[in-house]
């Protein structure tokens, strides 16, 4: 397995969903600390159950 490269952005938006997803933290508080909306917070979380942190590349890809 290859290195992969993350902006500190992406690393933040990683940890922030994690803490949601464990239970640590709501989706709402979530969407606040990224200045995402609520949608835009579930839409990763979905992306993020299923690919992991690679979801998170993606979106950001996405969304240039």
């Amino acid at each position: 397995m290859g290195w992969v490269m993350m902006s500190e952005r992406e690393l933040n938006r990683v940890e922030v969903l994690s803490q949601v997803v464990q239970g640590q933290m709501s989706a709402v508080t979530a969407a606040d600390v990224l200045a995402l909306s609520r949608r835009q917070v579930h839409r990763l979380l979905k992306r993020f159950g299923t690919d992991g942190p690679a979801a998170i590349l993606n979106a950001d890809e996405k969304a240039a």
